[in-house]
């Protein structure tokens, strides 16, 4: 029997969202209805497509291969949506984007504000995560990266760039005994990295002088960097545009620049991307600009 394209859309959900109930949520639906289109897809195509039991949910091998001819038809019916609404004068539905933390509040939040007033019948979703984001399987339309990107397959596009220094509490600062004289000063001072910095820690400052440190604390997240950098933990690499923007921040003090940062754009559109994103990234390059 040829397999119902709606349940093969619900058995999809269950694979991105990795959970019934989620699907169901997300569909807007009951966990009994999502269990029901799974099992007449598995039925109607003849093999079992996940192994479940109450507490994981497994693909088979051949449920691996067919998410994958599900993401297909997904992409080419999203596509076909978007050219219809192409020469829309106002592009309507949700834009999906993920960037690091460090750029979501500075940067992206006062980006989709302007989007979202500019365009009334759009709605958007950010999601946050320093880490790189499958943009196909997490059905994400636009990934916003600090620093070189090299992603196979992908459009990237250079959109600006952000300037990093070494931050600190005036507070840090006075019990230091006042600012550095000489920048090799700072290799005795405690520091504050992201776990992806590594330890040791090299600096480079765009004067040329570079240091070397080893972190007295790390972390995984930028947030919990620059509180760790507010209640005078040490001394910390943060984004220019995120101190200035954030509120709690207002007692950081610049300790000396390291470099301006370039910011990319990525999708996976083989083509030219909706207008949605297009705007989207017109706007985020005039906010870096």
């Amino acid at each position: 029997m040829t397999p119902n394209l709606n349940d093969m859309m619900v058995f999809l959900a269950v694979v991105e969202t990795k959970s019934f109930s989620a699907a169901a949520r997300e569909l807007g639906r009951t966990r009994s209805a999502i269990s029901q289109s799974v099992s007449r897809l598995e039925t109607d195509i003849g093999t079992r497509l996940l192994y479940r039991n109450t507490r994981s949910l497994n693909l088979t091998e051949a449920g691996t291969h067919f998410a994958a001819h599900c993401r297909e038809i997904k992409r080419s019916h999203d596509s076909a949506i978007n050219e219809i609404h192409e020469n829309s004068a106002n592009p309507s539905g949700l834009l999906t984007i993920t960037a690091p933390h460090a750029l979501s509040v500075a940067v992206l939040v006062p980006v989709i504000k302007s989007f979202l007033a500019d365009n009334p019948t759009m709605t958007a979703r950010l999601f946050a995560d320093d880490a790189h984001v499958d943009l196909i399987e997490s059905s994400i339309d636009l990934a916003v990266r600090a620093g070189e990107t090299s992603t196979q397959g992908a459009r990237v596009s250079r959109v600006g760039c952000v300037g990093v220094s070494l931050y600190a509490s005036q507070a840090y600062v006075d019990s230091r005994g006042g600012m550095p004289v000489d920048l090799h000063d700072l290799e005795d001072w405690d520091h504050i990295t992201n776990d992806w910095q590594g330890s040791p820690v090299c600096y480079t400052f765009d004067c040329g002088t570079e240091i070397s440190v080893t972190p007295r604390f790390r972390c995984n997240a930028y947030p919990s960097i620059a509180e760790a950098t507010v209640q005078s933990l040490g001394v910390a690499r943060l984004g220019d545009l995120a101190v200035k923007s954030s509120n709690g921040t207002d007692d950081l003090v610049a300790i000396a620049p390291l470099a301006e940062i370039p910011i990319y754009t990525v999708h996976q559109f083989e083509s030219r991307p909706p207008k949605k994103v297009r705007l989207f990234i017109d706007a985020l390059r005039e906010r870096l600009s």
